[in-house]
């Protein structure tokens, strides 16, 4: 019996610290047929949009080429081949192909082959202040990424990174799902980084 009530004892310690962890990624709701896999051989990466919030900071110039190349690697990482938003920009003639969705799709299909375009904006990149073993503000990140069919533009996956760093003895959980265990303080582009590989895995790939 008190075996019985240890175990139980530890079953909801356990689920009482799961639910102090963070979901780092939240998946938009795409309508029917969400959450399927996607057979994907080729993506073409659009250049990323600025889209800073109100009253927001201003975004660093580079801060929206960083987070598409991020992602980028994230794909490629899970074996999908990558055009890289460099690419799809010279082809579009723009840095911005958001604008024009269908130009951009027209671009993936038919220069690049694609089977999808991914698009994305980034709404917020503050980098900490102060160094890796101490900050006052630490590194908040915030953008998200569609995914659509190239041929006819319908949106197959949508997902959100929105995230603000937070100390271990804050939330230990998500503290220590960082680069290096939370033992020290992220910068944005590090932030950045480790947020889009963490949203690229969120995508439901179909096996090869």
């Amino acid at each position: 019996m008190m075996r019985s009530f240890v175990g139980l004892g530890i079953a909801v310690a356990a689920l009482a610290l799961g639910a102090c962890a963070q979901n780092l990624v939240q998946v938009r709701d795409t309508g029917p047929g969400s959450g399927e896999a996607l057979a994907l051989s080729r993506v073409a990466i659009a250049p990323f949009r600025a889209m800073p919030r109100a009253g927001a900071a201003t975004l660093p110039t580079d801060a929206t080429a960083l987070v598409a190349s991020y992602v980028a690697e994230g794909f490629g990482a899970r074996g999908i081949d990558t055009v890289p938003s460099s690419d799809v920009a010279s082809a579009l003639g723009s840095a911005e192909p958001g604008v024009d969705l269908r130009a951009a799709l027209a671009v993936a299909r038919e220069k690049f082959g694609a089977d999808a375009l991914v698009t994305g904006s980034v709404y917020r990149f503050r980098n900490r202040d102060g160094e890796a073993m101490g900050s006052v503000n630490p590194s908040s990140v915030g953008f998200d990424v569609k995914v659509y069919r190239a041929g006819d533009g319908k949106l197959l996956w949508s997902g959100v990174f929105d995230h603000t760093q937070v100390a271990l003895g804050e939330n230990a959980l998500t503290a220590a799902r960082y680069p290096g265990g939370g033992t020290r303080w992220m910068t944005s582009e590090e932030l950045a980084h480790w947020g889009a590989l963490k949203l690229v895995q969120e995508v439901p790939l179909a096996a090869k």
